[in-house]
């Protein structure tokens, strides 16, 4: 078929969703989401292409629908995040053999080739009218929860929770699946893997309620995912469902070209709804596709303009001459970029017609002249490696100012614009660790301290490494008093880290945080943040101060919070004495970590650490006293005999220090000083002490 025919069997996709709704049952999850009708085809047409995928696909919706179980998904939402699972990989339909079924790991070139099945996926699905949520899900799968893989503009919880469950849901399958060119991972190699990247790739919380769903029901979790393999083993199609699937095949095949070829498409119907719109224009034109799908086209629909940057009359828009005239045609524009850029583009314009000579839609494919040859995989990899510093996997310091400099523009020409800080962090005493432990330790800590960073921001931050010990964390929508309780909240979190073979040394770190007023340059608000992160160390370090361009023209001191007023708070301690014998504080220990479900992380002759309390799928405090998890440090003093006064008996006694600290976060101090004090008099009793 030539490429009108084939756009043309596209659009009758979008044509059946009204004849399938029709026949559909309003009370089926599935036809609320998309048209089952559509979703059989789908789904039998990735059978015939490759049926390893689709067993791929289903253990893959499988693992995402019981991780958002347990993280409290239910009714529709659980639903569309199913099928977005379910329809992944859709894509891969059109992917050539070559490629596809390759018995290796694939060139730089290929992986270039083999990316465009997401975008020729995500084409389709619109053209079946799959539900919006959906659509975002899949379109923000592979985006990283740091924003490093999508510029920064969706970073943490920005990004889709459904498409932060399902890229680990599909990675941990990839890893445990044997492939051509390695074995199928364990399920304990396959968590470490994720962990590793939990804050960067992935979101750490959603890898732990994996983690934790797989401990529960160890059993039936993996007994579900072999009973999934049995049950869903390829069936023989009919002829009829042949030749749909080998239409479908067409179809993305033809798409695979338009994506390799060119930089975007869409296609609007004969009442000129936007039918489709490619990931590939969202990203040229910055446009969602969300936005516009289901809309009518106008003039002003893309930002074009003619070669001389003035907006297009209506005799220069190709749409309109292609419908009139009825023939296809090639155009040059102008399009307008972000920040006012104009770049130029080739768009070329197919009208496509039915039997009877009546229009049915029209397809405009658009490529950038502006680019040289199309290697964006290169071009990505170059980026995100100029982007991101080497050793602790958050944005480097060319990145932070590039991405402050867009916030602050945007901020300069937004009436009633939302608020922004920044936090400049120190690690106090770094010199210290590196003389001490060697360079190699100290290269640990940093990494720890951005992997922290990232799990303990979760409102749109941005975290990077400004050079050396340094960080910075751009807070957007926050203004200064919500960014200093933000960074106290992360000072209190680095002096409870505890990082492997420095167990002696306590981190600390000092802040200095500033807001954006007005008429703020990128240089301007650096220094002064450094100027407040200044006074943090001169006056103590381990602390938070803020500075305003008021209190740095006046010389006034720099508001501070002071690890003294806020760190007892979220620390107990408290000495008893017990009168035992050395032998014996073992079996004492063992017997309340034993009763009350404590785990022991560390332990010697003299001193133990141990966890009490349940973590939940959130690191926030329960209401109730189990779920209230808290780390308590206890150290034995030296074994010293009394005597009574009569000299007949004797009685050994020890002093017993106790330290104990919250794990998580908790909203009252009041909330946690009660527990501990409910905790320490537990430890007590079971020692029998005065």
């Amino acid at each position: 078929m030539d490429s009108s025919q084939i756009l043309k069997q596209l659009l009758a996709l979008s044509e059946e969703y009204e004849e399938f709704s029709l026949e559909g049952n309003e009370s089926d999850d599935v036809d609320q989401v998309i048209s089952r009708k559509h979703l059989r085809k789908l789904l039998t047409a990735l059978q015939a292409r490759d049926a390893a995928t689709l067993c791929h696909s289903r253990r893959v919706a499988f693992l995402a629908k019981g991780i958002a179980t347990n993280l409290g998904w239910e009714g529709i939402h659980l639903k569309r995040l199913e099928i977005a699972a379910l329809v992944h990989d859709i894509g891969k339909i059109g992917v050539p053999d070559h490629i596809l079924f390759k018995p290796g790991k694939l060139t730089s070139d290929e992986i270039e080739l083999m990316s465009h099945y997401h975008n020729i996926g995500l084409d389709v699905l619109q053209a079946c009218r799959t539900d919006h949520e959906v659509l975002t899900i899949l379109s923000q799968t592979r985006y990283h929860f740091s924003g490093a893989t999508n510029g920064y503009q969706y970073i943490g919880s920005d990004v889709h929770q459904g498409a932060r469950i399902l890229a680990i849901a599909d990675a941990y399958d990839s890893l445990a699946t044997d492939q051509v060119y390695r074995s199928g991972k364990k399920h304990n190699e396959i968590m470490s893997i994720l962990m590793e990247s939990a804050g960067t790739q992935f979101d750490g919380n959603i890898v732990c309620a994996l983690s934790r769903w797989e401990q529960n029901e160890k059993e039936v979790f993996h007994d579900a995912l072999l009973e999934v393999n049995r049950l869903y083993q390829p069936k023989p199609f009919s002829e009829k469902e042949a030749q749909e699937a080998n239409l479908i095949s067409n179809i993305f095949s033809y798409l695979f070209q338009i994506e390799s070829l060119y930089d975007g498409v869409y296609i609007v119907n004969s009442d000129l709804q936007f039918v489709i719109f490619s990931p590939g224009l969202e990203k040229l034109a910055d446009i969602h596709a969300t936005d516009v799908l289901g809309e009518t086209w106008t003039s002003n629909s893309l930002p074009l303009t003619n070669k001389e940057g003035t907006s297009l009359t209506t005799a220069e828009c190709s749409m309109n001459r292609v419908i009139a005239n009825g023939k296809p045609m090639t155009t040059e524009y102008m399009l307008e970029r972000p920040g006012g850029r104009l770049i130029n583009i080739e768009v070329q314009s197919v009208p496509m017609f039915n039997d009877e000579g009546h229009l049915v839609g029209v397809a405009e494919i658009y490529r950038d002249l502006s680019r040289g040859l199309k290697r964006p995989q290169e071009f990505s990899d170059l980026k995100l490696a100029a982007s991101m510093d080497a050793l602790t996997s958050v944005a480097n310091r060319g990145e932070l100012e590039t991405q402050l400099a867009i916030m602050l523009a945007r901020i300069n020409k937004e009436q009633n614009s939302p608020p922004l800080s920044i936090m400049f962090i120190d690690a106090d005493h770094f010199k210290n660790i590196n003389d001490t432990y060697g360079h190699s330790i100290g290269d640990d800590v940093l990494i720890e301290l951005a992997r922290l960073f990232q799990h303990e921001t979760y409102s749109g931050e941005l975290v990077g490494r400004y050079g050396g010990e340094e960080f910075v964390i751009l807070c957007p929508e926050t203004d200064l008093e919500h960014a200093v309780k933000k960074a106290e909240r992360l000072r209190l979190a680095i002096s409870n880290l505890k990082i492997e073979n420095i167990i002696k040394t306590r981190l600390s770190a000092s802040f200095g945080v500033a807001q954006a007023e007005s008429g703020d340059t990128v240089e301007s608000l650096f220094r002064r943040a450094d100027k407040a992160l200044y006074n943090a160390k001169e006056t103590g370090r381990n602390r938070v101060c803020s500075l305003t361009s008021h209190q740095l023209l006046t010389g006034e001191e720099p508001a501070q919070v002071t690890s003294e007023s806020t760190s007892d708070e979220m620390l107990f301690e408290n000495t008893f004495n017990a009168f035992i014998s050395s032998d014996i504080v073992v079996y004492k220990l063992g017997g309340f970590v034993n009763d009350n479900d404590a785990k022991l992380t560390e332990v010697n002759t003299s001193h133990a650490i141990l966890r009490l309390g349940q973590t939940g799928l959130l690191p926030f405090w329960g209401k109730t006293d189990d779920r209230r998890p808290v780390e308590v440090e206890v150290e034995f003093g030296n074994f010293v005999k009394k005597t009574d006064g009569n000299k007949r008996s004797s009685t050994s006694q020890v002093e017993i220090k106790v330290r104990i600290s919250p794990l998580g976060w908790v909203k009252q101090t009041t909330q946690f000083q009660q527990r501990a004090n409910r905790v320490f008099r537990l430890l007590k009793n079971y020692f029998a002490a005065d």
